[in-house]
Order: structure tokens, then sequence, then C-alpha cells
């Protein structure tokens, strides 16, 4: 009789905790239970109300506004998203490195010339338009052209910068592809220019641009103070980025520097700002819906370095030889001739 009991307790309890299961199946399915998270709010009576965890629901709508402002941003014609593992980047294992070049490669640009031809440089080489690319890191973004791996290269290596930092394009020599090269003997070649590049110089101004050619550029290309602007005038985005970061329509009556994104800048020029001003000027970019921002960051790089806003040599010889080693060559003798071949100046 006992056990009958029992049996009987036993059986009405499973139907009882089946009969609630199913309910409560029927109320998630319908919406009425979410699922709880770390923290609750439930007060008697509201046992159908849920409230997630503030800080994680914060942390997923920063996040949710950040993609959704990248997708509503106008896309440059070649933009493809990076892999959602970046490349992690080399830590150098605590080395101080004198001094690195950087840059950004689309797949059809061959790089392997830099750790060919500059050993004693070391290489920070982003593809930009490639997921799959092992041998190099990688960007948030294609946008901005040289841009986004300049800047990506700024904030990630913050902590591990060079002596001296080299920004330039991948060309490796030739024109008209890298026409921008100085000097502008030896077949415009990037590696030439970084071995007549003279780095006592670099270290004592802290910025150096590459290019000692004023055209184009110079002397003022750029007037940010005017009223109305034609069509796709780069003013238009050179002003917004500016509010962007100064928070204010203080422009400068003119701008002017020698293209074309290629200088030299010391770790301690770099570290002036904090790491948060790089990311601002990250922000900017993912976010602009100009489509030529790396033309905008052409006529802002020498600013966001510490130089005026005309930024203009009054003598190409001797820019020339300031930045690069006029002596360089045979019996080390001037050799200013051989570097400016047919320059007619």
């Amino acid at each position: 009789m006992l056990n009958s009991g029992r049996q009987g307790h036993t059986k009405i309890a499973g139907v009882a905790i089946f009969v609630l299961l199913i309910l409560w199946l029927y109320k998630l399915n319908a919406g009425n239970y979410l699922l709880p998270t770390r923290e609750s709010t439930v007060q008697p009576g509201q046992e159908n109300v849920e409230v997630a965890d503030p800080e994680a629901t914060l942390k997923i709508e920063e996040a949710v506004e950040t993609v959704e402002a990248v997708a509503t941003s106008t896309s440059i014609p070649d933009a493809v998203e990076s892999p959602v593992t970046p490349s992690k980047k080399p830590t150098g294992g605590g080395k101080k490195h004198e001094k690195t070049v950087i840059m950004g490669k689309t797949y059809k640009e061959d790089a392997t010339w830099v750790k060919e031809k500059l050993p004693d440089w070391r290489p920070i080489i982003y593809a930009v338009d490639s997921r799959t690319d092992k041998d190099y890191l990688h960007v948030l973004v294609n946008k901005g052209k040289e841009s986004m791996p300049y800047l990506t290269y700024l904030i990630d290596f913050y902590d591990d910068l060079s002596d001296i930092n080299v920004f330039i394009h991948a060309h490796e020599n030739g024109y008209p592809r890298a026409w921008h090269n100085e000097p502008e003997s030896a077949d415009y070649s990037a590696v030439k220019m970084l071995e007549l590049l003279r780095l006592d110089n670099i270290r004592e101004k802290g910025y150096v641009n590459l290019r000692c050619n004023p055209n184009p550029g110079c002397p003022a290309d750029l007037h940010p103070q005017n009223e109305s602007f034609d069509k796709g005038r780069i003013e238009i985005g050179w002003r917004k980025l500016w509010a962007h970061i100064h928070g204010n329509n203080l422009y400068p009556e003119s701008v002017g520097v020698a293209c074309c994104a290629q200088f030299a800048v010391t770790r301690e020029r770099i570290h002036e700002q904090p790491k948060e001003y790089y990311e601002k000027l990250m922000e900017w970019l993912l976010t602009t819906d100009e489509e030529d921002a790396g033309r905008v960051f052409e006529y802002f790089w020498h600013m966001i370095f510490g130089m005026p806003a005309v930024h203009c040599g009054s003598n190409y010889r001797n820019c020339v030889c300031d930045v690069y080693d006029c002596t360089a060559g045979a019996g080390k003798k001037r050799s200013l001739n051989n570097l400016l071949m047919k320059r007619v100046v």
C-alpha cells in the first residue's frame, strides 16, 4: 500500500513537471520569456520581463552602430573588406628597430623587393585587398588608398615604432607608376631613394616629405576658407576632416605640400599625439562619404605631424641634398648632377 502511494505521487509529479515544461516552451516560443543573462531586474509581478546586462547591451549597440556606419558610408569602387580576424602584427620580441618601411599593396603589386633589397629595414606591409594573403598584414577595409595602411600602422604599432618610420607606396621603380619618387635618377627607384635617405636630417626635423619637386601640391593647392567649391574639390572633404579632428571651422587660409603622401617621421614626433588621436583619424576615414579620402589625407599628413599648413621648399636642389645624400658615389664626391639627371630647375 505504501509503495502504491509512492508510485502514484511519482506519476503525478512527473505529469505536473511535463505540463509545466510544455507551458514554458509555449511561452518561450511566443516571445513571453527571455533567457536570463548574468543580471536580472525582475520584480514580483514582472515574471515575464527579463532585462539583459546593461553593460553587455551597450557594447553590442556600440558595435552595431560602428558596423552600420561603415556599411552606410560611400564605398570606394575597389573596396574589399578584410578577413574577420586580421593578421596579428609582429611584436618584434621587444627589440627596438632603427627604421621601418610601411606600405599598402594590392594583390597585383609585388612587394617582395622590400625584404630582398632593403634587408636592414623592418618591413610592415599590408595587403589591402586580399583576404587570404598570409605573407602580409591586413586592414579593416580597402578605403582611402595609402591612408588606411598608414593609420593602421600608427595605431597597431604605436608602442612598437621604429626610431625612423618611412611611409611609401609599393611601386619599386619605373615611369609612370613611380613618377613621384625622388631622386628621379635610377629609374625612379624606391630602393635607391631609401638608400640615399639622410637619417640624420629626419632625426633633426622629426618629419620629412620624401618629394622635393613642388609640383603638384605647392605653393598652395587648397584654399579652405573659400565660401564655395566646385564639385570634386579636395577642400570639401578636407574641411570635414578638420572639423572632425579640431571641432571647429577655423581653417587655415591656404594648404600646400608636395605630393604624394610619402614621408618619414620619427617615433618622438608620432608620440607627440596620443594613440587616441590616430584612432580618431581612422574613425573619420571609416565613416566618411568622401569618395577620395586618400587625397584629403595627402594634404593633411604634414599637419598631423606638426608642420605648417603650407609646407613647401623654395629651392629644389637644396631640398634634394637636405633629404638625400648628395655626396654618395665614387670617391664620395658630390653627385648632385647624377641625382637630378636632366632636371631643369
